[in-house]
């Protein structure tokens, strides 16, 4: 079973239906349900009861992390494949998590990064396993995206605030940043599973990073104000539309959304890690940026996740937690 979160709308919704027509079982984890319940409804009508089911999740809330994965548990699902898709840009000023963490870092980052960490002994044991991270190309100042270039001074401060200090706080740098952290996450989650020894050449688990590419429509916008929030979701995506057979770097919901699905079942990938696949190559292999192969930031970067987490020793199959 493939789990992807934010599956019910966007290049979720569109990488679940691409899934569902290939025969795959897919679990869509998301905070809306109803949109989760429809959708699930539409899908099994077409492919058969039981090929879509949805749970709850709201990867801004650390409990609810914890008790989605516990539900997981419970039911003894037998998901062997991870899309860390869910994610979100602030609009306007600062928005908190429950937790008390900047809303974009700890939806697009933290949220994943302990819902990866207490499904990784269910992957483990129902390798082959993969995990795929969505990222942005918004991380990299080479493309020159027009979004402001990765900044931060330390990551308690990135955490809290989104920027190197509360007084600068900019929605679209803690964006920025956040699409970071998903590689440096990814990347890391690899050298981790393959220094445990988690994965074998027989039980191989794979993480990869993906990157839809500039998709108007995709829901990324839902906090934004209502003006700005129908320019990006009806206006845009038929220009978008227009764009993607000239631009590489410009999509839509439904071939980001396909190319994604491809990633996650390309058999190529069942045995390869750190790799990144970006829109503007077409989703072919490609590097990205030069920080985000940053192995000691990285590694600070997951000793803080732990902290800000409070992942425990026993809630991860890596012998120590940080």
């Amino acid at each position: 079973m493939i789990l992807v979160t934010g599956g019910n709308s966007g290049i979720g919704l569109e990488c679940v239906r691409a899934l569902a027509a290939r025969g795959k079982k897919v679990l869509i984890a998301a905070r809306n349900r109803d949109a989760s319940m429809a959708l699930a409804a539409e899908l099994n009508a077409a492919h058969g009861e039981g090929t879509v089911t949805e749970m709850g999740l709201d990867l801004g809330s650390l409990a609810n992390v914890r008790a989605f994965a516990g539900e997981i548990e419970r039911r003894d699902l037998a998901i062997d494949t991870l899309v860390c898709n869910a994610g979100l840009q602030v609009s306007g000023g600062p928005k908190k998590s429950t937790d008390g963490f900047e809303l974009s870092f700890a939806v697009n980052h933290l949220g994943h990064f302990l819902l990866t960490n207490l499904m990784l002994s269910r992957l483990a044991a129902r390798a082959p396993a993969r995990v795929v991270v969505v990222a942005s190309g918004v991380h990299d100042p080479a493309l020159r995206t027009g979004m402001p270039n990765p900044s931060w001074s330390d990551f308690e401060t990135l955490a809290r605030t989104g920027a190197p200090d509360s007084s600068r706080y900019n929605d679209r740098l803690a964006y920025v940043n956040s699409k970071l952290c998903n590689l440096w996450f990814a990347y890391e989650l690899a050298r981790r599973i393959e220094a445990a020894g988690l994965a074998t050449v027989d039980k191989p688990i794979s993480v990869n990073g993906f990157e839809p590419g500039l998709v108007p429509g995709s829901g990324l916008a839902r906090e934004y104000p209502p003006v700005l929030r129908a320019i990006w979701e009806k206006a845009l995506p038929a220009v978008a539309g227009a764009l993607t057979r000239f631009v590489p770097g410009i999509s839509t919901t439904r071939k980001s959304g396909a190319a994604l699905a491809r990633v996650v079942l390309n058999p190529e990938l069942k045995t390869v890690s750190g790799n990144y696949y970006p829109s503007h190559t077409r989703w072919r292999l490609a590097r990205s940026s030069a920080d985000s192969y940053d192995t000691e930031l990285a590694a600070q970067l997951w000793q803080a996740s732990v902290e800000f987490s409070g992942l425990q020793p026993q809630e991860t199959p890596f012998e120590h937690a940080a």
